[in-house]
């Protein structure tokens, strides 16, 4: 039953939702921090977003609004008398979108909203801004069941755009330091160990330029700001049969108050997102078939923030996911794989532009699937 303890954390995350709410990428992931001795992992997991909407722009047909990604994340540990410290890093956060694809009209901070020159709109954004994190954690164990842990995280914006219907944002660059604790319990006869996490909210300084339009030439915007969320954690897992684990996680993040604000600034509008709060669920089961062979199925549901928005940046209504990993272990080398597929909720973004029109977009029966694969050594 022992064993079964390194089946369980590393298949959660290979077979986790492919999407999250706000705009959440990866979670930190501490379970290298209950491997034993000194231990180096990498993995890489490829997401395919078929995220189409339906928008004035588009004259009834469907356009794909975000953008696939690969998701790359490294870790390092070292055990010191009853101390652990590790170091891992990884794509916490992503905005890709492509919803100005779609739209004639680019130019200016104002939509033609006079006879048939609304069609030529997007209320989607475009974008290319991705949030790295590099997590410093240090983990004590007072005993053999309870252990503590801490440490910071270093979340960095490097040099994003988005374009958005009102105005051209660019060189959006900043980065902040980030407290984490956390308590672990664990008895490892039944396999079980509780671990809880609190990540606190804090304020990210970003500096931008903007423009009312690609073409034209940006300046900097000033009091520009983002709010990494608060976010707890439980992660859980205990045997319940011979070479049998369930596990499972919840997480709670609070995007109510954890927006990007950049004000209006040269011909640009204002960006003031509305992320809602999510909390997302997962359970899973992990059989060891062998002592080479471990398999793993889970489910996972993050609630949403309704069927409806007029939030440009909203692209679904909550989620529900499967997910099926395999893990090979030979010698000092684990490698796990995975697959998870979301089915996402539907909804329908509404933007006013004056005149009393709105722009669109319908949001429908879409998808997300990722596959992964993380390889670990033990030294």
């Amino acid at each position: 039953m022992k064993n079964l303890l390194k089946i369980s954390f590393a298949g959660m995350l290979i077979a986790s939702p492919a999407f999250s709410g706000g705009w959440e990428a990866s979670r930190l992931d501490s379970s290298m921090m209950y491997q034993d001795g000194t231990y180096a992992e990498v993995g890489t997991s490829s997401i395919s977003y078929d995220i189409t909407a339906k928008t004035q722009a588009t004259a009834g047909t469907t356009h794909k609004m975000a953008k696939d990604q690969t998701r790359t994340s490294l870790g390092f540990k070292m055990q010191y008398g009853d101390f652990d410290i590790g170091l891992t890093n990884y794509l916490s956060g992503a905005i890709q979108l492509d919803g100005q694809a779609t739209a004639a009209h680019k130019a200016g901070a104002t939509c033609p909203t006079a006879g048939a020159g609304i069609a030529l709109c997007s209320t989607v954004p475009s974008g290319d801004v991705d949030m790295k994190s590099l997590a410093l954690l240090g983990r004590y164990r007072l005993n053999d069941n309870i252990s503590f842990l801490g440490g910071i995280n270093r979340y960095s914006v490097s040099n994003g755009m988005v374009q958005t219907l009102s105005g051209y944002y660019e060189k959006v660059t900043g980065d902040e330091m980030v407290p984490l604790v956390g308590a672990a319990y664990e008895n490892k006869e039944i396999a079980l160990r509780v671990e809880l996490l609190l990540q606190l909210e804090t304020d990210m300084s970003l500096t931008a330029s903007t423009s009312a339009a690609k073409a034209a030439p940006t300046t900097a915007a000033s009091n520009s700001k983002l709010t990494v969320p608060q976010t707890i954690t439980l992660n859980f897992q205990s045997g319940i049969a011979e070479d049998t684990l369930l596990f499972g996680s919840i997480h709670q993040a609070d995007w109510d108050n954890a927006q990007i604000s950049i004000p209006a600034n040269n011909g640009a509008a204002k960006i003031l997102t509305e992320f809602a709060s999510r909390t997302a669920y997962s359970v899973g089961i992990g059989r060891k078939l062998t002592d080479a062979f471990s398999v793993l199925g889970s489910y996972s549901t993050e609630d949403g923030g309704g069927a409806t928005s007029t939030d440009p940046f909203t692209l679904t209504d909550g989620s529900q996911s499967l997910g099926l990993g395999v893990r090979y272990t030979r010698d000092n080398m684990t490698v796990t794989g995975g697959y998870s597929y979301s089915k996402v909720g539907d909804v329908k973004v509404t933007k006013a532009v004056g005149g009393g029109l709105n722009l669109t977009a319908d949001y429908k029966d879409n998808t997300v699937t990722g596959l992964g694969l993380k390889v670990g050594f033990s030294f």
